[in-house]
């Protein structure tokens, strides 16, 4: 009986003792087979394995070895290279023998051939070589040998200097451009007629040019005879009121603007509308006046508006103690204290508070609740229950805590399955108890039944019995652990079947006696 394992086994460099490959008379399909795949051929009597390519270019099974290592050997010599031994078709430990070629000593001569570089057979021209002789700029010493030796002739080369200092209108030549040849020798030269101008031209330049920071310059420059820079004037900015930025160069420009974060010294007065595009926060040292009234939604509401707006408002007086009648403060019957539209107290303290108009009488009030005045409430006028608004929390939100005590409990419902609640709402889990897991032995006894044949021994539990998880319960929803029926309670693995209803089958190899083994069982 196979187990299916649905990743791959590790038996972390442990030996596999006494184990033998799977036999088969035949081949798997390819659908039941997958590259790297082992089986035992008992038909062939040999090895196979599953591999991508079995030689037809498609995946199929091959002899192991059969396409990745050397059954057979077959060698034997040729014309130039013989084998000590030939051998045809030999296995096991296969010689050859000596290798060597075959050549022998002789003369070799014209029609002889010799092995190119480029894997050619080619002939070598016979003859020698009786004489070396010179050219143009090459000599040769001792040219008909032995060692002849070729030079370039040496090239002499005198130089000349002269001065002149033309005047105004003179001519003079010059070389402009030299030609020479592949081999370095100068072919040719150009000489240039330079004419000089008859009389002096002088112009001027108002070049800007960068001065110190926030500053620029004009300069008035010379081009002619008297050159260099004559006159400057200096354009300086001021820091956070006057930025001056500028282009260098002859028709350069200087750009006179605001910097980025302007600085007022003094007053700025506006007469149309003030524009502010920024996304950032402003700020202003002194107090800004603005209309008394705003008229759009967008405008700035004044500090009268605003409290014009919120008087009458009520907000958040204090703590309730509702432990006491009438309580504290004291907020209904003859002697009330005032209340303002709105203002509210959170009760702190459980306790009552009594209305002399409720039908009801007392309304219960919980720590967290809170009491609303729907009007204002004058002193001492025993107010009427309909002057009041309770917001009763009744939800608390449960606290924490290492015991029972003062911890606040919440408004919640807990599986009596799973959590033990006492009186005073305190939740603990269930103590060494797992609803949701079982222990059967594998015996032939309900829930459990065992049936042999074939070789097997098969156990089938009822897990809808209402000793285990009852009716609704599916076999696919059940995790398995079988293990030794007696101490040391080691896991085992056996066959684990599960149906599409309730019951799970664990099947055993062989004859196995009742409550040899027992199954631990999870639902989830």
């Amino acid at each position: 009986m196979a187990i299916n394992f649905l990743n791959t086994v590790d038996l972390n460099k442990n030996q596999l003792n006494n184990a033998r490959i799977q036999n088969l008379a035949g081949d798997p399909t390819a659908v039941n087979s997958s590259v790297g795949q082992i089986y035992f051929n008992t038909a062939d009597d040999t090895l196979k394995q599953y591999v991508s390519d079995d030689g037809t270019g498609n995946p199929g099974w091959v002899e192991v070895g059969a396409t990745s290592g050397v059954e057979s050997f077959t060698n034997t010599s040729g014309t130039y290279v013989a084998f000590g031994t030939d051998n045809a078709q030999a296995i096991g430990n296969v010689s050859v023998g000596t290798i060597d070629l075959t050549a022998v000593d002789g003369t070799s001569t014209s029609t002889d051939r010799f092995l190119t570089k480029n894997n050619k057979w080619a002939t070598i021209p016979f003859g020698d070589i009786t004489e070396v002789q010179g050219g143009t700029y090459i000599n040769v010493t001792d040219q008909t040998g032995p060692i002849p030796i070729v030079n370039h002739d040496t090239t002499a080369r005198t130089d000349t200097t002269s001065t002149q200092s033309p005047g105004y209108g003179v001519s003079f030549t010059s070389v402009d451009s030299v030609t020479t040849n592949t081999t370095g020798h100068v072919t040719s030269i150009n000489v240039k007629t330079v004419t000089l101008p008859a009389t002096e031209n002088e112009t001027y330049t108002l070049p800007v040019s960068a001065g110190a920071a926030n500053s620029a310059k004009i300069d008035l420059t010379a081009g002619g005879t008297g050159s260099g820079i004559k006159s400057t004037v200096e354009f300086l900015g001021t820091t956070g009121r006057i930025a001056i930025t500028e282009n260098v160069g002859n028709n350069g420009n200087i750009t006179i603007d605001f910097p980025d974060d302007v600085t007022i010294v003094d007053d700025l007065t506006v007469g149309g509308e003030l524009t502010v595009s920024g996304t950032g926060q402003s700020s202003f040292g002194g107090q800004v006046t603005i209309p008394q009234t705003p008229v759009a939604d967008t405008d700035a509401a004044s500090k009268k508006f605003v409290l014009d707006q919120v008087a009458g408002l009520g907000s958040f007086q204090g703590g309730y103690d509702a432990s006491t009648n009438p309580g504290s403060p004291v907020l209904t019957g003859a002697s009330n204290i005032a209340f303002g539209q709105g203002d509210f107290y959170a009760v702190t303290t459980a306790g009552t508070i009594t209305f002399s108009d409720s039908p009801t009488g007392d309304a219960t009030l919980e720590v967290g609740d809170f009491i609303f005045a729907n009007s204002d409430i004058a002193a001492n006028s025993d107010p009427a229950s309909t002057e009041f608004t309770l917001i009763l929390a009744d939800q608390n939100i449960a606290g924490s805590g290492a015991t029972d005590g003062a911890t606040p409990k919440g408004v919640a419902g807990f599986d009596s399955a799973n959590f033990d609640v006492s009186a005073t709402g305190w939740v603990q889990l269930n103590s060494q108890r797992n609803p949701y897991g079982a222990k059967q032995s594998l015996n032939n006894t309900s829930p459990s039944s065992r049936v042999e044949a074939g070789g097997v021994t098969t156990f089938t539990i009822d897990l809808a019995d209402s000793s285990l998880f009852g009716t609704g319960a599916l076999a696919e929803n059940v995790k398995a652990e079988v293990t030794d029926g007696a101490s040391p309670y080691q896991t085992v693995f056996a066959e684990v079947t599960r149906s599409g209803s309730a019951s799970i089958s664990i099947a055993f190899v062989g004859s196995v006696a009742n409550d040899a083994y027992q199954v631990l069982l999870t639902y989830i």
